[in-house]
């Protein structure tokens, strides 16, 4: 059969051609068909990119590729009408001429050590238009870790490497109306640590402390911050940072049975009840455990002077997130 009508009246469906991107979650588009036509009959040519059921609703989007629908006038499949379906990659829209818009932002920043804030030379920072596509831009370090890259707005996903260090992840907001540099914190891999815990932050509260809590073997707990930064080969503060930004960073060396837990307070505003400064901070932690396992928590949009970020169990090293907020004035009774 072609898409000749025959003997039929006329008749027709739409859309005859169907183009979206790529997601997480199934998309449906209805076919209408309109003319002579009596009880259809639809098929796909590729039902893992597109399927169509008897209701002529298509469902797609969350595998890339291409699918052709056939659909007959009856169930005597008399007379056939085909229509194409592409799912593409989020990347091909925000690249593509027809689709291109805004201006161009001019962005720089540094990639830096997570154990001392030196520069990592050399790294490679890729500018991606979803987790998964093609980079869409690159650059690298300069030996000093700095880095310059003219981009069209937007938000990108961006990926940063270098020889001996955990990869970067995470998404940049291309935006001519943001100023500041783009710091980039790399860990330097894990050899023989449980764990490494890095904090990031805004402008504003210049100083935010991060704190973790454990076991001790005699029974007791530790408490590692700014005032006791090494605790006898548990973890070790290594870098606090007191002018914005951070990072500040945390390496567990073991672990032991028992509850870690981590939390961040805001020591520029501990004496503040209510306050917001937290909240408002822009904070984020990402964690890297020895296993590959890697985790980001952003700090909840609720007022509070301590967000309670996650706890690890010490016999199985699973991470539970806590995400709670509270008021506490007293540094050393952070997460105690």
């Amino acid at each position: 059969m072609t898409d000749a009508p025959a003997a039929f009246s006329h008749w027709e469906v739409q859309p005859r051609s169907i183009r979206l991107s790529a997601g997480e979650f199934e998309q449906r588009v209805p076919l209408s068909l309109r003319g002579d036509v009596d009880a259809p009959v639809f098929a796909s040519s590729n039902p893992e990119v597109a399927e169509i059921g008897p209701d002529g609703v298509i469902r797609c989007g969350w595998t890339i590729g291409n699918a052709v629908l056939m659909v007959w006038r009856s169930s005597a499949r008399d007379s056939l009408r085909h229509v194409l379906v592409e799912v593409r990659d989020p990347s091909w829209f925000a690249d593509h001429p027809d689709f291109a818009s805004g201006a161009t932002v001019f962005l720089s920043g540094m990639v830096v050590n997570a154990l001392n804030t030196s520069g990592v030379g050399n790294a490679l920072i890729e500018f991606r238009r979803s987790e998964t596509g093609p980079a869409a831009y690159q650059t690298f370090a300069n030996a000093y870790g700095g880095f310059e890259l003219s981009v069209p707005e937007g938000f990108y996903y961006v990926e940063v490497t270098a020889p001996g260090y955990i990869a970067w992840h995470g998404w940049v907001n291309a935006d001519p109306n943001t100023s500041g540099d783009i710091q980039i914190v790399l860990s330097p891999e894990l050899d023989g640590q449980v764990a490494r815990i890095v904090l990031q932050w805004g402008l504003n509260p210049r100083d935010l402390d991060s704190h973790l809590t454990g076991p001790t073997p005699s029974g007791g707990r530790f408490h590692v911050f700014y005032s006791h930064t090494i605790e006898n080969e548990a973890a070790e503060l290594d870098v606090d940072d007191t002018s914005s930004y951070g990072p500040e960073t945390i390496t567990i060396h073991r672990l032991i049975p028992g509850v870690y837990r981590y939390a961040v307070h805001d020591y520029t505003n501990r004496n503040a009840n209510p306050s917001t400064g937290l909240a408002q901070s822009g904070a984020s932690v990402k964690v890297f455990l020895s296993d590959g396992r890697e985790q980001t928590f952003t700090v909840p949009n609720a007022p509070g002077t301590v967000w309670t970020v996650f706890e690890i169990d010490g016999a199985t090293g699973t991470v539970t997130a806590v995400n709670a907020m509270s008021y506490q004035s007293q540094p050393a009774n952070v997460g105690m």
